[in-house]
This record gives structure tokens, C-alpha cells and sequence, in this order.
């Protein structure tokens, strides 16, 4: 023992390193397997940078893969809907065409559907028009896309016009970040 120093400093202090490590560890382990990390909003994409409020969802990356290649090989189907405010005068159905929507989808992915394969993409869009006037936006777009009814990724991106070049933009952006995260 060290001159000077009485028995029970020295346990003392050897009780406080011990105690010190021991935390140390456990607050090592916790962060490491309970604390998770920030959830993810968006892709990143410069489409969705210049939008308010856009959410998009990932799936299984491998049957991602799968549904792009689907995608590629024109093996998708279209199924849209539209949903009006039930508080307010809708003006989706004035203003806006489930055709015309699917067009924009068939001329944004530019590759002719072939309906004759087991397995098929499901593209399943809504258009949902907001029941709050006060906002920035008049409605959003939910776009879902599904292999053999499994989805694998979903995106929520809103619109603040009925202007269908709007519209246009956000089917586009919806596309491109889809293919975005089926590439990686």
C-alpha cells in the first residue's frame, strides 16, 4: 500500500473505476442495440427537395428489384382512384379525370403494358383532395407499388393546384423515386 493513503480511500477508489466502467459499457450496448436511428422521410431526390410535404416508404429491396425489372419488362398494371373532400364542394370531379391520370402514368413510364405474365407490378395511385382550405395544398397524390399484392414501395407527395402540369410533376417525381431506390 502507498504511505499515506488510508485502506478504505484506496477501495473507494477502486469503486468508483469499476462503477465508471461499468456504466460506460452499458450505455456503450444501449445506443448500439436500442436506440434507433432517425426515421427516414424521403429519397432525397431533387423532385422531392422542392415540395413541402413529401413521405415516401420502403419495402423488401428484393422484390423492389423484382417489381422494377416488372416495370421494365412492361409488366404492370394501372389502378387509380380518386378520393373528394367530404366537408367541403369537392372540385376533383370538375376539375380532374382518372383518365386523363392515367395517361399521365402510361406516358411518364413510356413502356407498353403486358398483362399476360403470373407476376405483374401493381401501380395503385390515389388522388386525395384535402378537406382543409387553409393549407398550401389543394390535395396529395399516394402512389403505391405493388408486386403480387405486396407492396414494396409507397409515396405521399402533396399538390397545392388542380394545374395538371402540377400533377404531371409529381406522377414523374413518384416514377423517378421509385426507380431511384430499386437501383440501389
Amino acid at each position: 500500500m502507498i504511505r499515506g493513503t488510508r485502506q478504505s480511500q484506496v477501495i473507494n477508489n477502486f469503486f468508483s473505476l469499476v462503477t465508471i466502467i461499468l456504466v460506460s459499457a452499458v450505455l456503450a450496448l444501449y445506443v448500439k442495440y436500442f436506440v434507433k436511428d432517425a426515421p427516414r422521410i424521403n429519397s432525397g431526390l431533387m423532385c422531392q427537395n422542392d415540395i413541402v410535404f413529401t413521405t415516401d416508404k420502403l419495402g423488401n429491396q428484393k422484390i423492389l428489384k423484382l417489381g422494377y425489372r416488372l416495370l421494365n419488362e412492361g409488366a404492370y398494371v394501372l389502378d387509380g382512384g380518386m378520393t373528394s373532400s367530404l366537408e367541403s364542394d369537392s372540385s376533383f370531379s370538375q376539375k380532374l379525370n382518372i383518365n386523363h391520370i392515367n395517361n399521365i402514368f402510361l406516358k411518364t413510364i413510356d413502356i407498353k403494358s403486358t398483362k399476360e405474365k403470373s407476376k405483374f407490378l401493381k401501380i395503385k395511385y390515389e388522388l386525395i383532395e384535402n378537406e382543409d382550405d387553409s393549407l398550401d395544398k389543394v390535395g396529395s397524390l399516394l402512389t403505391s407499388f405493388r408486386v403480387n399484392n405486396k407492396e414494396v414501395f409507397s409515396m405521399f407527395i402533396g399538390f397545392s393546384t388542380y394545374d395538371m402540369t402540377e400533377i404531371e410533376k409529381r406522377v414523374q417525381c413518384s416514377l423517378e423515386a421509385f426507380k431511384y431506390n430499386a437501383k440501389l
